[in-house]
């Protein structure tokens, strides 16, 4: 069967309208394939749910835990930070991707093919929360830890081309806000100032990112300058520093995150911190001192799993655990 090349994945033509009508019609449409809705740059492998119970070592609610979504196996996996020892599984959603968390140290799950996302406690097993996505495919989350907003990632919208949507306080119904320039929408993050940068692609795969200033009503495009960013990933904060992942480095199949220095509308990209030996980190958390996230090994012979990183110099992991099929996003809940 002739495949196509979609978001950096090989599916069978039959399955991907959108390939054709991307580059050949006015108004894009969401993909056919859920295989197109995984917001990782690598090639796919196949999926499914495993369909075992949720769980949770006794005394965990009392530590430091790391959250790492699988898209593969439909599972979060939860581990100790930082010994990485695991401590619970969280089951039954269809795609889990993005994550993120709270200051109480809740833990929002873009639930990609249910088109919601669930929030549990920290150290919990059953959702205390679920807010549904009325317009798309929820695949990136960031929380604002002044206004407790949460603003989630559409990677694609139900009629096409994708947006942020913001829930005020975490609930409600959410405010969508686009940028033309974008096509897909990957991952975001907040400054501590409450300005929501996003990142994504354009309708012909180039990187683009933009920001939701504080008290705006638009989305305004910021220019990255110092470097090239070949495909969206971490969008996160670290003091007055606005990190970017890429999840192909130099457009090779391995993943780094850069350090910039905001002015204005500008990023520009003052340091390259090397995640090595990771084939692609989708959504890493970044800590004062420690970057963690999940290796999608698709492009060697190592296993997928989770790796911690010192920050900023990044270099070869400080631990690392097996196990993982698909990992996309991590978050840390203290």
């Amino acid at each position: 069967m002739k495949c196509v090349r979609l978001l950096g994945y090989a599916l069978p033509a039959a399955a991907v309208l959108l390939s054709a009508c991307a580059s050949l019609c006015s108004t894009p449409v969401a993909p056919a394939s859920s295989n197109a809705l995984i917001a990782v740059s690598g090639s796919t492998v196949m999926t499914r749910a495993d369909h075992r119970r949720s769980w949770m070592s006794p005394g965990a609610k009392h530590g430091n835990l790391l959250y790492v979504s699988d898209a593969g196996t439909f599972d979060v996996r939860v581990y100790r930070y930082p010994s990485l020892a695991p401590a619970g599984t969280l089951t039954g959603f269809d795609r889990p991707e993005g994550l993120c968390s709270d200051g109480r140290g809740n833990v929002w799950v873009t639930n990609t093919l249910s088109y919601d996302i669930l929030e549990f406690a920290h150290g919990g097993t059953s959702p205390v929360a679920t807010l549904v996505d009325p317009v798309g495919y929820p695949a990136g989350c960031a929380v604002d830890s002044s206004s407790g907003n949460l603003a989630v990632t559409n990677l694609y919208d139900f009629s096409g081309t994708g947006s942020v949507i913001v829930y005020h306080n975490a609930g409600g119904t959410p405010t969508p806000y686009a940028n033309s320039a974008f096509y897909e929408y990957y991952f975001d993050g907040y400054d501590g100032k409450g300005n929501l940068y996003v990142d994504g692609r354009t309708i012909s795969g180039a990187y683009v990112i933009a920001v939701l200033a504080r008290g705006s009503s638009s989305l305004s495009l910021v220019s990255v300058t110092g470097g090239t960013i070949y495909f969206p990933g971490t969008v996160a904060t670290h003091g007055s520093t606005l990190v970017l992942g890429d999840q192909q480095c130099k457009n090779s199949a391995t993943s780094c995150l850069y350090a910039t220095s905001v002015s204005g509308k500008t990023a520009r990209i003052t340091a390259t911190i090397p995640l090595a030996t990771a084939c692609d980190v989708a959504q890493a958390w970044v800590g004062p001192s420690a970057v963690a996230g999940g290796d999608y090994e698709y492009c060697g012979s190592g296993k997928s799993g989770v790796d911690i990183w010192r920050y900023p110099a990044g270099g070869k992991p400080v631990a690392s655990k097996s196990g993982l099929q698909m990992p996309v996003g991590a978050t840390l809940s203290r």
